[in-house]
């Protein structure tokens, strides 16, 4: 009985702790998500991407006399080096991505990343999504280059992470991770805004 005088009061007390810490971070994603849709809706932001994670990079198991090696299949490229950059400017985006996976048809010489230059926005859509566990703000948008159509799907998250599909005609699909910030001076001066 005296167990149980006191596992009762602990249990109370932590449940408690949990339900505080739960409405807490429910509502720093909200305050999050309402600063995020605030930057988008005034259409000029900016999106770096770190990591790649190209479709159909699945591993290879090589048998020899010493055993099995795996290689390959990671699932994704770090672009410490390489970062991806998508300015959006009102109607106009301008992204450079670097592309890794197969390209179905492109231009001989050309470059084989996912370029386009001050290219209008179309079928644009945004969402904010309020789901038990979730929230976030969905973007979709499409551009053309000279010879390819992009579709992005981006989720972008309360903390400024996001998630950016590409699916396009000539290449196969490819997803970044990345940060959503307001575009910084250095980039507005180089980008002559």
């Amino acid at each position: 009985m005296k167990t149980l005088k006191t596992i009762i009061p602990i249990g109370i007390l932590l449940f408690t702790c949990l339900f505080a810490m739960g409405e807490k971070k429910q509502k720093s994603d909200t305050a999050g998500i309402a600063k995020i849709e605030q930057l988008m809706k005034s259409r000029e932001f900016y999106i770096e991407v770190d990591q790649a994670f190209p479709t159909g990079n699945s591993s290879i198991t090589i048998d020899s006399k010493y055993g099995q090696k795996r290689i390959g299949g990671e699932g994704y490229v770090s672009l410490a080096t390489n970062e991806g950059q998508l300015f959006m400017l009102d109607t106009i985006a301008t992204g450079r991505l670097p592309f890794f996976g197969r390209a179905y048809s492109t231009e001989y010489g050309q470059g084989g990343g996912i370029e386009f230059e001050k290219a209008k926005i179309e079928n644009e859509s945004f969402k904010v999504i309020n789901k038990r566990k979730k929230h976030y703000i969905e973007y979709k948008f499409n551009v053309r280059n000279r010879n390819d159509v992009f579709n992005f799907y981006v989720e972008v998250y309360g903390n400024g992470k996001c998630s950016v599909n590409v699916t396009s005609n000539n290449r196969a699909s490819i997803s970044y991770s990345g940060d959503l910030t307001p575009i910084p001076d250095d980039k507005r001066k180089a980008l002559g805004i």
